[in-house]
């Protein structure tokens, strides 16, 4: 004969049920609760009092009325008790839409998905991420770098590893050395950036000056020093042209394209819209001068900015460089070696 559950045992699948099956738009009756786990309604009542009381790992427990859902998203919102769920639906989709845009293999990424939504209650019962395919020519090593990475930089340990480049059909293949074998590079590991879906290593990379910036999927064969701060040079001894910290956040936002040079001011004009500004500059400045036309100054090295201004070309929204004169002249050497390389090409 099965014994009668245990006090520990009611809690625990009670919050089981709350977190797979309720949000804060969807609750559970404790009748419907008490059906489930085959215990009276009352003792189910007395345990989701305690519940709300102490919140559960910090989580609130709690009974949604009907004036709680009048501003409800969702179309089936439920009255009843509920546990408020790790992440709520917005959360969910950010992390699991970040992740399957991080071109990592397609078998891990359905695994990690599947915990994301594991952690949303009925928040998790979304689809719509359609099939997550392994990118080709993947580096298979490309996960266990980020975590052996993610631990160099956490106890300053210099690694050592091949850095590869593209064979013609496309796969990765080690950079080599003037003997013909694979280059082996030292480097100081400082930071993980994610920009412009790729993920970034930002690093000393040992004999250079300035700091280096990685395409993580591109390092193979990764080693990390087993003892903690044997790093060569801290990320705090780096400074700006100015002489001031790095600030690595501020930094980045500032380069389009993860690329060495001083930050500088830079006058533009544009006509027709500012998408292609904001979707790259947060910080960008901008006064309207008449319809659709907008000067706008933004701070960027002058090489970054010359591969973001050409990229728009021809696109519908027009983007003249006014300052500084080596940037305008700089698009204008590119522009005539265009022109002739083409012109050249019809002929």
């Amino acid at each position: 004969m099965k014994s009668a559950p245990s006090t520990a045992e009611i809690v625990v699948e009670i919050l089981e049920l709350l977190d797979a099956q309720t949000d804060r738009e969807h609750g559970v009756s404790a009748v419907w609760i008490s059906r489930q786990l085959g215990v009276t309604e009352k003792t189910v009542r007395g345990h989701l009092h305690t519940l709300a009381a102490i919140e559960p790992f910090g989580r609130k427990v709690g009974k949604l009325e009907r004036k709680d859902l009048i501003n409800a998203q969702s179309i089936d919102p439920k009255t009843g008790w509920y546990i408020e769920p790790i992440f709520d639906t917005a959360q969910m989709r950010l992390l699991a839409d970040g992740a399957a845009l991080s071109r990592s293999d397609g078998e891990y990424l359905r695994d990690l998905i599947a915990k994301v939504y594991a952690f949303a209650g009925r928040s998790g019962q979304l689809d719509g991420l359609g099939t997550l395919l392994t990118p080709p020519h993947y580096n298979r090593e490309f996960l266990s770098n980020v975590e052996q990475l993610n631990d160099a930089i956490a106890h300053e340990r210099q690694i050592r590893f091949h850095y590869c480049t593209y064979d013609v059909n496309g796969e990765l293949i080690p950079r080599i050395d003037a003997a013909g074998k694979p280059k082996e590079y030292t480097a100081d590991p400082y930071n993980l950036r994610y920009k412009n879906e790729k993920y970034y290593l930002i690093c000393h990379l040992q004999p250079y000056d300035d700091l280096s910036y990685l395409h993580v999927e591109r390092i193979r064969d990764l080693r990390v020093e087993d003892s903690n701060h044997s790093i060569q040079r801290t990320f705090d001894s780096f400074t700006d042209d100015a002489g001031n910290p790095i600030d690595i956040t501020a930094f980045m936002s500032e380069r389009p394209y993860p690329v060495d040079g001083e930050a500088i001011p830079i006058r533009l004009r544009v006509e027709g819209g500012l998408e292609p500004v904001f979707d790259w500059f947060n910080d960008a400045k901008v006064t309207q001068i008449e319809k659709n036309v907008y000067e706008v100054v933004i701070k960027a090295p002058q090489w970054a900015t010359a591969f973001w201004a050409l990229q728009y070309t021809n696109s519908g929204v027009h983007i003249t460089v006014l300052e500084p004169q080596s940037l305008r002249s700089e698009l204008l050497r590119a522009g005539h070696t265009l022109l002739n390389r083409y012109r050249a090409s019809e002929r």
